[in-house]
């Protein structure tokens, strides 16, 4: 490991006593972590990019609303880590009604194997629940409605999806979905994996995050208690596939648009007319009308 990566393994523990006890002073850093004051309050200024702190005298203080080991959600087994491989990987080893939330993400789980690094200030996180098998494949259209609502609700911002698990604002990523299920017994495991841009700084010039849309660092914990409440009673809102169907077609900014889908054997070009009760995207061709799944959808372009 470089200096860089020491440095960063340094910031990820001055951040981990912050997040256990709120509040940091010099002479803890020295203490805990052997810093010099110059050492600390470098740290600290790259912390205050991607974290709302403020100091008193010689104090930094996390604020509550954004320190999610602060989150204890009712009924949930909630996991927090400053760092993992995947959250939706570590999922698998809890039990239902589980959480799994980290600050850095290193293999980000995406569709067909890809993987991406979620970055310190965002909200990386895995929910395991169990529902019955009947209600368990409306999960792919519900969780980004669920996601436009709050985006909608909290910050006034009209958030649109982009088949077939991104969430965009002003056509650029805000958010990402994955979501899997298994068969346990007569019911079925989900395992909801998003990746929220709050207050991180994506990579890619066609992501957004709420900071930069806003204006300003935002409490990370308005939007996953949110998340975890609606995901908590997400049975009610599945039971009614329908209505749901209806409320992501309003939300659908690939419907009425020219697209090419990569698949495996090639590609489909046409226009996105309406999707599935299942969530597959239903696509007018030249030689007629077919319907696409996100499984079969290896990537989705957008041609006016």
């Amino acid at each position: 490991m470089g200096r860089e990566g020491e440095e960063f393994s340094l910031l990820l523990e001055l951040l981990k006593l912050l997040s256990e006890s709120e509040k940091i002073t010099p002479t803890i850093a020295e203490r805990e972590l052997g810093l010099t004051r110059e050492e600390y309050e470098t740290l600290v200024s790259v912390l205050k990019k991607y974290f709302m702190l403020r100091e008193e005298k010689d104090t930094v203080i996390l604020y509550r609303g954004d320190n999610l080991k602060a989150l204890h959600p009712w009924g949930w087994n909630y996991v927090y880590r400053i760092i993992v491989g995947s959250t939706m990987n570590m999922a698998r080893k809890f039990p239902p009604w589980s959480v799994v939330i980290a600050e850095y993400q290193v293999y980000g789980k995406g569709r067909h194997g890809k993987t991406w690094i979620g970055s310190l200030g965002g909200l990386w996180v895995t929910y395991k629940i169990r529902l019955q098998a009947h209600l368990a494949q409306f999960l792919p259209i519900a969780v980004p409605v669920l996601l436009t609502r709050i985006l909608g609700e909290q910050f006034k911002m009209n958030a649109l999806i982009k088949w077939p698990n991104d969430i965009v604002v002003k056509d650029k990523k805000l958010a990402g979905i994955l979501v899997e299920a298994e068969a346990s017994g007569s019911d079925m495991m989900g395992y909801i994996g998003l990746g929220v841009n709050i207050n991180n700084d994506p990579p890619l010039e066609t992501a957004t995050s709420l900071k930069e849309l806003i204006g300003s660092l935002v409490p990370r914990n308005r939007v996953c208690s949110k998340l975890t409440g609606w995901i908590s009673r997400i049975d009610k809102l599945v039971e009614k596939p329908e209505l749901l169907r209806l409320e992501y077609l309003e939300k659908l900014s690939t419907l009425g648009k020219r697209v090419r889908i990569m698949v495996k054997d090639g590609e489909i070009v046409g226009n996105a007319t309406s999707i599935s009760e299942l969530g597959e995207l239903i696509v007018e061709t030249a030689s007629g009308s077919v319907k696409v799944s996100s499984s079969e959808a290896l990537k989705v372009i957008h041609l006016d």
